[in-house]
């Protein structure tokens, strides 16, 4: 039972630590990919002008998480009602009566 307990912990804190290594890497590579847009820009335009540029690209990334984060979730559809153990006991009976059956037709079809 601990053990069980144990294993969930270290998975979850495994999870939780190269999670939070991926986002470092995230960020950093965020940040060298906007330089490279900055130097880019600047090299085309003004630099105040490629500083407008990459700060609305910012805003406007924003502006789409906030809406998403705000968006209202569509509610899950009810589960099927529960059925009687004897109704699932006769499908997989069914099941398997109809998978031997085409087994048998599939070894005729070799001969």
């Amino acid at each position: 039972m601990f053990y069980a307990l144990e294993l969930r912990l270290r998975l979850l804190i495994r999870r939780i630590v190269f999670g939070a290594l991926a986002l470092i890497c995230v960020i950093v590579s965020a940040v060298y990919f906007t330089q490279a847009a900055l130097v880019a820009l600047a090299a085309r335009y003004d630099p105040q002008m490629a500083l407008l540029i990459v700060g609305g690209g910012y805003l406007a990334l924003a502006l789409i998480l906030v809406l998403m984060a705000s968006r209202r979730k569509v509610p899950a559809p009810p589960p099927p009602p529960a059925t009687s153990l004897a109704s699932l006991l006769e499908a997989f009976l069914a099941g398997r009566a109809a998978g031997t059956a085409a087994g048998r037709r599939s070894d005729d079809d070799d001969d």
